[in-house]
């Protein structure tokens, strides 16, 4: 168990684009959330996922292991920060590993890899994944929660724009692969095919 870490998924979205709500999506037979806590639960000292208010009935009845929230109701409907925000508010914690629920092939090395790199004077551990920053699989210093509080005031909703006045350490991860989202039907069975060695 981590000392001084939660975690927190953020579930927000219509998945309009994947036709059904992603978080119930299922890789392995396993509902996409339910990776997405089995690869942060052996690093942290609890889990909260932040839900749209259609899907808390939903989640509620498939009795998961983690507490649900929906958005704090002033807040409600302002994206990622939003949910990281609300989020922030419920765990008390130091640190606080963030997540989205589209990305299936996350685990918990991952997770550690980030870990490995928080220390004093840092507000977040961002990964580069082929040159590309992952602002939502990250890790958040609580001091970080006022600049996040102050760009929702100011409706500046992008994540990126967070790290412009914080101080960050970014961290080249390698592999891809568990920083694959899905926002396709189609997208989870070609990553599952080229997993399995298809084509």
């Amino acid at each position: 168990m981590g000392k001084g870490v939660s975690g927190i998924i953020v579930a927000g979205g219509k998945s309009s684009r994947f036709g059904s709500p992603k978080a119930f999506a299922e890789k392995d037979g396993i509902p996409f959330y339910q990776h997405t806590i089995a690869a942060m639960e052996p690093l942290v000292e609890s889990i909260v996922l932040v839900s749209s208010s259609e899907l808390i009935t939903k989640f509620t009845s498939e009795g998961t292991s983690v507490k649900i929230i929906t958005d704090n109701p002033d807040i409600a409907g302002q994206g990622p920060l939003a949910g990281i925000y609300s989020g922030m508010e419920h765990l008390t914690s130091e640190w606080y590993f963030i997540s989205p629920i589209d990305i299936p092939f996350i685990n918990t090395r991952t997770y550690e890899i980030l870990l490995e790199h928080i220390g004093a004077g840092k507000e977040a551990i961002v990964p580069i994944v082929n040159g590309r920053m992952e602002p939502l699989i990250s890790i958040f210093h609580y001091s970080i929660k006022e600049k996040i509080k102050e760009q929702l005031r100011c409706n500046e909703l992008a994540p990126r724009q967070l790290f412009q006045n914080s101080q960050v350490a970014y961290v080249e991860i390698d592999d891809a692969d568990p920083f694959r989202n899905i926002n396709y039907q189609e997208d989870l069975e070609r990553y599952i095919k080229t997993r399995e060695g298809g084509s």
